[in-house]
């Protein structure tokens, strides 16, 4: 019954791949957007605050436990790794993000609530990386439609529970531990009858895989470890601030509701972006550069419009629409709104270049660049935050993301060239 619900039949791919997709894109988003608009309407900025320094902390472990594998995985078009390989590395990463998050919690002094919330939503997080796992091995076999489908029922169910949670229980802590046990009964109803279907299903622990599969997405792992934490890093900044708690808390709290939009960019950007990258992987491994670069210039202007369009509705309607959705009042934020959506713009930018990179199989010079961004937002985002509150820390984060997208520009049209190049050449001899 499972299977056929999700498997279907194979007519018509495309549309219901785009349809999935889609939804599924629009319910991931909503998600985080849901949680702290409940819980800032329900139980104050300062709560919202505390639940937003847990969430900032459970991504961070999430990029450990995903490790950036999802693009190569797909990208694996010859598959020089099996499922199995892959499936290995990832309890490997997940269980190294337990470990990293315990330490984290320790050191930190985080205690009661705080420790709850920050350990309920990692693993809540680290179930998601294995649902990346396994919706990267539907794409994978051609059946990117399914990945849609899985990711939108088990999000919109995580949604779902965890408002009722809170409604219920009127406590975060509660409210994340039932989120994780969910996600991981949904993970093992959902995904691993699907699976089956698709692949050999089990686990083969290699350390010669599991070593090569290091080597080969640990600049990726770096790259979006860091990515994560200049996403953070106005947060970061926030928290560092001299003065009190609960003053903080509420803080961060209007922060984050400002900050929520940002992906939407990204995300919608996203819907065409996961499409084309397994085909823009066929174009390069056939020397099809004029296809390629097609795809690249069509994402480009896909990301150009989005922004642009997010822009104007964020300055004319983003307080509106955010004073609504979290109950607090968030006038007056209009160049905050247009910088924040510009920076937006520039994450989905570099994260298409990055693809790029990727496809050529030079990710691991993406380090370079993520020492720079990381060491820029080390820098500028707390100076700005301190001097501009608010405003300094979205201009930072500007700032930031403009000259990550410019490094993965420059360095994808460099193998581009550099291709174009090779290819020329060969068809001269």
């Amino acid at each position: 019954m499972l299977k056929k619900l999700f498997l279907g039949k194979e007519k018509g791919l495309e549309g219901k791949t785009f349809v999935w997709t889609i939804s599924s894109g629009i319910v991931y988003a909503l998600q985080s957007l849901i949680f702290l608009a409940v819980i800032t309407n329900l139980l104050g900025e300062a709560t919202a605050g505390v639940y937003s320094v847990g969430a900032m902390i459970a991504q961070q472990m999430m990029t450990v436990g995903k490790f950036s594998v999802r693009n190569y995985q797909v990208s694996d078009v010859r598959e020089k790794y099996s499922f199995q390989d892959y499936f290995a590395f990832r309890i490997v990463t997940c269980l190294l993000a337990l470990f990293i998050m315990t330490g984290w919690i320790f050191i930190g002094g985080y205690t009661g609530e705080r420790a709850v919330i920050i350990a309920g939503f990692t693993v809540y997080k680290l179930a998601e990386c294995f649902s990346d796992l396994f919706e990267g091995l539907y794409q994978q076999k051609g059946r990117f439609d399914i990945s849609g489908k899985s990711q939108f029922v088990k999000d919109l169910l995580m949604i779902i529970i965890f408002v009722a949670a809170v409604f219920i229980t009127r406590n975060v802590a509660v409210s994340s531990m039932m989120l994780a046990v969910m996600s991981v009964l949904l993970l093992i109803a959902v995904d691993f009858p699907l699976a089956a279907h698709f692949s050999k299903f089990g686990v083969r622990f290699k350390l010669k895989k599991i070593w090569g599969m290091t080597l080969a997405c640990f600049a990726l792992f770096v790259s979006s470890f860091i990515y994560v934490y200049i996403n953070n890093a106005p947060k970061y900044a926030i928290a560092g601030l001299s003065m009190p708690d609960t003053e903080k808390d509420a803080f961060q709290g209007v922060f984050s509701s400002l900050f929520m939009p940002v992906f939407m960019v990204d995300l919608l950007a996203s819907f065409t972006m996961r499409i084309w990258i397994t085909k823009m992987a066929l174009f390069h491994d056939k020397g099809d550069m004029r296809g390629f670069k097609r795809i690249v210039l069509k994402q480009v202007a896909v990301i150009s419009v989005i922004t642009a369009a997010s822009m104007i509705f964020m300055f004319f309607f983003g307080g509106f629409a955010l004073s609504l959705i979290y109950g607090i009042d968030l006038y007056g934020y209009e160049a905050e709104n247009v910088m924040l959506m510009l920076a937006g713009g520039m994450v989905s930018i570099y994260t298409l270049f990055e693809n790029v990179i990727i496809i050529y199989r030079n990710q691991q010079l993406s380090i370079i660049i993520s020492i720079v961004s990381a060491a820029a937002a080390a820098l500028v985002v707390p100076i700005c935050t301190r001097n501009s509150g608010i405003f300094g820390a979205c201009a930072g984060y500007l700032i930031v993301n403009t000259l990550r997208a410019a490094c993965y520009i420059g360095m994808a049209l460099y193998y581009m060239a550099k291709e174009k190049r090779t290819l020329a050449s060969r068809e001269t001899e």
